[in-house]
C-alpha cells in the first residue's frame, strides 16, 4: 500500500483558502491544482509499503507524538518551490512553523525507527496548491503572491496526524485514513 503521514485541515479552513484561490486560476497560466478533499500537510512520504508496516510504526509514533502538546494553526504566507524564478510548486504556509516541525522531526523519528528511509531534504511545513509542469512568467507569480501573501485562515486545532493510504486513480489519488496518532 502506498503511505504517506500527513495532517488534515478543517473544512472551514479549507472552505476560506479556496474562495481566495478560485479567482486566481482564471488570472494566471494552467496549473494542476490540488483539490480540496485531498489538501494536507504532509509530514512523510513513505511511498509503497506491506502492510505489516502499520503494527511496527504505530507504537513509535504514539512514543514521539506523546511529548508533543497539541497547539493552534493557522494557514499564512505563500511561496514557490524550489523559489518563484523557478517555480514548480505554489504553496500556502502555516504557523506556528516550529510546532509543525516539531511533528515533522517526531514523524521522521518513527519513521526511521521502523526502518524506512526518507529523503533528507529540509522539512518546510506548508500545504501544496499546485504543481507546474513550467514556469510562470514573473507577472503570473506576482498575481499569485499577490493574492495570497495576506491569506490567514481562521486558526484551528492542531491535535493529530493520520497514516493515509493513497490510491491512484485516472482522476486523482483517493487518501483514506488507516490510522490516526493523537499529540498530548
Amino acid at each position: 500500500m502506498r503511505l504517506f503521514i500527513a495532517t488534515a485541515f478543517p473544512e472551514e479552513v479549507l472552505r476560506g483558502l479556496n474562495e481566495r484561490i478560485t479567482p486566481i486560476k482564471t488570472k494566471v497560466p494552467p496549473a494542476s491544482w490540488v483539490r480540496p478533499e485531498t489538501q494536507h500537510l504532509t509530514f512523510a512520504f513513505l511511498g509503497e509499503q506491506d502492510e505489516a508496516l502499520i503494527s511496527r510504526l504505530a507504537p513509535l509514533m504514539e512514543k514521539e507524538l506523546k511529548s508533543i502538546k497539541r497547539f493552534e494553526g493557522a494557514l499564512h504566507g505563500s511561496g514557490f518551490f524550489p523559489n518563484p524564478r523557478h517555480a514548480r510548486v505554489g504553496w500556502v504556509g502555516v504557523e506556528p512553523e516550529e510546532r509543525f516541525a516539531a511533528i515533522a522531526q517526531g514523524v521522521r523519528n518513527a519513521v526511521a525507527g521502523a526502518g524506512i528511509t526518507l529523503d533528507r531534504a529540509e522539512f518546510k511545513p506548508h500545504l501544496t496548491l499546485m504543481r507546474m509542469r513550467e514556469g510562470w512568467p514573473p507577472l503570473s507569480i506576482e498575481i499569485f503572491n499577490k493574492a495570497m501573501r495576506d491569506f490567514r485562515s481562521q486558526k484551528f486545532t492542531v491535535d493529530a496526524v493520520t497514516l493515509y493510504s493513497s490510491q491512484l486513480n485516472p482522476k486523482g489519488a483517493i487518501h483514506t485514513a488507516v490510522r490516526r496518532f493523537g499529540l498530548s
